[in-house]
């Protein structure tokens, strides 16, 4: 089962906490050390000392659907609360790259999706031709965090032609603009094109 965790390894004397179980796939071992979570200081116009985010990661970043159809057997489990999921390489392999897309989001845009969470469309070196998007939402923190707000990324995957969404449907905007909406509390709205 691969979900947040409280096992971890000692290393100098520390006891290191693991966000994700390892699992084992295949007989090696699986780490989630690239998906841990961390902060992120992002400078904007309402906060020019900065903005500082809370980002966390959803174990679908790297398992898929459970789908009898598809899935006969000898796949690795990956339990989101009580629904099964599987692991997935090319998902996994592809969420290594997650914490720079993050770190990379105060130069970019992001866009609003018909499911009213957002997107950051990236084209890695991997897949010749194929999109990658990293879904995420973002909102205040609870007070006495100790952050401003709170970035949950809940998926990451090279979508097939069917399940993606056209950039030029969804409303586009720059992510700083967004850190300055969320902080005041104001909803972006879709920008429907005629």
């Amino acid at each position: 089962m691969a979900g947040p965790s409280h096992s971890g390894d000692h290393k100098e004397g520390r006891l290191i906490l693991s966000y994700f179980h390892p699992l084992i796939v295949a007989g090696q071992k699986i780490t989630f050390d690239h998906l841990e979570p961390f902060s992120l200081v992002v400078p904007t116009a309402t906060k020019a000392a900065g903005v500082r985010i809370d980002v966390v990661f959803s174990n679908h970043c790297f398992s898929e659907t459970f789908d009898a159809r598809v899935h006969l057997g000898g796949e690795v489990d990956v339990w989101d609360r009580h629904k099964r999921r599987v692991f997935d390489r090319m998902r996994y392999d592809l969420s290594k790259a997650l914490p720079g897309i993050v770190q990379g989001l105060q130069t970019s845009a992001v866009f609003l999706t018909p499911e009213s969470n957002f997107v950051r469309i990236t084209m890695p070196g991997g897949i010749a031709g194929a999109d990658y998007r990293m879904f995420f939402r973002i909102a205040k923190a609870e007070k006495g965090s100790g952050c401003d707000l709170r970035l949950r990324v809940e998926s990451a995957y090279s979508p097939t032609i069917r399940q993606a969404v056209p950039a030029r449907d969804m409303t586009k905007i720059r992510f700083v603009v967004l850190v300055d909406k969320t902080l005041r509390g104001e909803k972006v709205r879709r920008q429907y094109k005629r």
